[in-house]
């Protein structure tokens, strides 16, 4: 499929959805079918919930239009007839949740039978070959689907939530099945990245309708489908492992788990309605609206790029990945409940509250632990071209090493002053080198099995993480930009991706762009207080430094 049909059906998806949206908005008016107001509901008034309907007339206009239509794209078209056409009726007639059931697992028996879709293996979880399914291959199959389908369906609980969460992870299955060569799942995902696109214009807080059951168990049903047909086709050349979707949805899916785990716990129904979920949890905890719904984009998204940037880790290092989130998620859940058992008077419900919270309050008494943790992260990344001391000697950044290392010395000697702004600015260009190093010369070695390039990866991630939180605590952000020179620098970052693919892919101008932005935040936020915070940090880059241009005389 040439590239151009999926931006065809990404615009297909997304005008059909902006024009069918307003007029399907009057419809619900009129015929009176909205969203009824309970204790459970954060909105205040009479908003209709008909939007699944142009989402899913929206993803069908797209996907017939452009791709082929074979078994597995009629068993999908199918199953996602049944799976809409039962959340809709509940839409209109709020039917049992047995009978919802019943159609989640009738849509999933559909698409896993007529489109010849299943899970055969879930690959090597524990370094002992490969884990085949056998009989058990549709059974389980059938409950990821159903599994899938309730936990975006359990997610829409807050305005764009559900939306945004699904748009982030179509991008990253679309991302994988355009890696993997999977043309007709490149075309699904932009179908349903312009649908929910779309959507979101009239859902973001404050909204204006709601995708109701017929738009989230619909949705939930897609992820669903490109999750399995992943494992299927993709992974099952050894291009992946099979739990990377898992880590894409990790965010609906455990708090889907977390939350029917305490309610069985509890002795209740697991689908009996209560407030124990994750977004509702940070409203109960004063982040208001928009800050709850920002947090659930960034967590989803940082899961989705982590992801796609190691999907192709062995499956046993998947599965302590998945376990580790996992107890992140409950080890969270379980401090939120501390935080908010017994203080409900002390948070407010709207989106003033966030600085009046006394959570809040507490998060930023000891936000420095994330700061030492920021600087220490900055530390390691500076510190990765030394597992490059036995690769190939490069004489061209030897040479840049020491040009590098003199004009670091005479700033230094010359001010005195750690605080100075060109010594500073040395830094950031000291930190971009290495990371011009790492990038090119770390897929080449590894450390402990791991390629020292995945292990960047993997701590750039963590320092995009920290600051981020650290943003939110401190409301810093006016003081990361302010000097012409760093929007100089911030301007040549932002034209690499413009620049032809033979000059960017060669050298991977683009990861080296995109991690010396984040080391600049990281910078820009550890030395914002404290100028002898750059102590470590000019040694560690000094250190770096010396290892690569004493590979001069070798």
């Amino acid at each position: 499929m040439p590239l151009i049909y999926i931006f065809y059906i990404f615009l297909t998806s997304l005008f059909t959805s902006l024009v069918l949206i307003p007029n399907i908005s009057r419809l619900a008016v009129s015929i009176g079918i909205f969203d009824e107001i309970d204790e459970r509901k954060v909105h205040t008034g009479a908003i209709p919930r008909l939007g699944g309907i142009a989402i899913f007339f929206a993803l069908l206009l797209g996907v017939i239009l452009f791709t082929n239509i074979d078994r597995t794209m009629r068993g999908f078209l199918a199953g996602g007839v049944v799976v809409f056409l039962t959340g809709l009726t509940d839409d209109l007639e709020q039917i049992a949740p047995r009978m919802k059931f019943l159609g989640e697992l009738m849509a999933a028996l559909v698409v896993t039978l007529v489109g010849d879709i299943h899970i055969t293996s879930i690959g090597d979880l524990f370094g002992q070959g490969e884990i085949l399914l056998g009989y058990l291959s549709i059974p389980f199959t059938v409950f990821a689907i159903v599994g899938v389908i309730n936990a975006i369906n359990l997610l829409d609980g807050l305005d764009g939530l559900a939306g945004g969460v699904t748009a982030i992870a179509a991008a990253a299955f679309g991302l994988l099945a355009y890696l993997a060569g999977d043309e007709m799942m490149v075309g699904v995902s932009a179908a349903v990245l312009g649908a929910v696109v779309g959507f979101l214009k009239f859902n973001s807080y404050p909204a204006r309708i709601f995708m109701g059951d017929g738009g989230s168990l619909f949705l939930g049903y897609c992820l669903a489908m490109l999750s399995v047909h992943l494992v299927q086709h993709t992974y099952a050349t050894g291009q992946g492992s099979e739990l990377t979707p898992l880590i894409i949805l990790a965010v609906p899916v455990f708090d889907t788990v977390f939350v029917m785990g305490k309610r069985l716990v509890n002795g209740k129904r697991i689908f009996s309605p209560d407030r124990s979920h994750i977004h509702h949890r940070f409203m109960d905890l004063g982040l208001g609206h928009k800050t709850t719904v920002i947090l659930v984009y960034g967590l989803s998204y940082f899961l989705a790029t982590y992801a796609v940037m190691f999907r192709q880790l062995p499956d046993h290092l998947q599965l302590v990945n998945l376990v580790l989130l996992l107890v992140f998620f409950c080890l969270s859940n379980w401090a939120l409940a501390r935080l908010l058992e017994g203080k409900e008077h002390r948070f407010l419900r709207d989106d003033h509250a966030l600085l009046s919270a006394y959570s809040y309050r507490w998060m930023v008494r000891y936000s420095h632990y994330f700061l030492t943790g920021v600087k220490y992260l900055i530390l390691l990344v500076l510190s990765l071209p030394l597992f490059l001391i036995n690769g190939p000697v490069n004489i061209a950044n030897a040479s840049v090493a020491w040009l590098l290392i003199v004009a670091t010395l005479v700033l230094f000697l010359q001010t005195a002053d750690l605080g100075n702004r060109f010594l500073q600015i040395i830094i950031y260009f000291n930190g971009a080198f290495l990371i011009y190093v790492v990038e090119n010369s770390g897929r080449e070695l590894d450390f402990m099995g791991l390629p020292v390039s995945y292990l960047s990866n993997y701590l750039f991630g963590l320092v995009l993480l920290g600051v981020v939180i650290l943003l939110m605590l401190r409301k810093k952000t006016r003081l990361l930009m302010d000097s012409p020179l760093e929007y100089f620098v911030l301007f040549i970052a932002v034209t690499i991706p413009l620049l032809p693919d033979s000059v960017t892919r060669p050298v991977h101008l683009l990861s080296v762009a995109g991690k010396s932005m984040i080391l600049f935040l990281g910078l820009k936020m550890v030395v914002l207080l404290e100028a002898r915070r750059n102590r470590k940090i000019i040694a560690a880059t000094m250190l770096s430094l010396l290892s690569l241009a004493a590979k001069s005389f070798l």
